[in-house]
């Protein structure tokens, strides 16, 4: 992961749509972005160009990162790096440098260092599972995420049984 010189510079400022049944946002204003990797660029505004969906946080997890909070200005970044990667300049040559770029811009937005680290394992993760990375560097990661994993696992298991017993009380309660 980088050094500390990145930054997100300007201010979020979104327009939602529903496009296929799905939550994109379109960002209005421009982001000025940083980062030793590809120096600095702009992020493109309006419909024509690229559409985030945020933090794309499984609901099950969603209790514990959330969509919003301190890391969107990194999830929306990150998503441009992915979209950008089918242009002619892309900013970083591939999916594994975008998720490291994604690491530094939650540091640099002062995201804190365990919710940073599960968050690059999840963007990570979500690389591999496309089968576009290297299997040294997967292996290492896998590893990590077993690690999460088994401190995860009690915690999740009470979120799921939680929701399923609000989502029964739910339904014996309108009937």
């Amino acid at each position: 992961m980088g050094e500390m010189n990145c930054a997100i510079e300007g201010r979020l400022v979104l327009e939602h749509h529903i496009r296929d049944g799905r939550e994109v946002f379109i960002p209005l204003e421009e982001l000025i972005v940083r980062h030793p990797m590809f120096g600095e660029r702009r992020l493109p505004t309006g419909e024509d160009h690229f559409a985030s969906d945020l933090a794309s946080v499984p609901w099950p997890f969603v209790w514990l990162i959330g969509r919003t909070g301190p890391h969107l200005r990194a999830a929306i970044v990150h998503d441009w790096l992915i979209h950008a990667l089918d242009s002619d300049d892309p900013p970083v040559p591939d999916r594994m440098a975008a998720d490291d770029a994604f690491s530094d811009f939650l540091r640099a937005d002062g995201v804190s260092m365990a919710r940073r680290y599960l968050m690059y394992l999840a963007v990570r993760f979500a690389t591999i599972w496309r089968r576009k990375s290297k299997w040294n560097r997967t292996l290492n990661v896998l590893v990590q995420i077993a690690a999460i994993g088994v401190v995860l696992a009690p915690a999740t298991l009470l979120v799921l049984l939680t929701a399923g017993l609000f989502n029964l009380v739910e339904r014996v309660t309108e009937q």
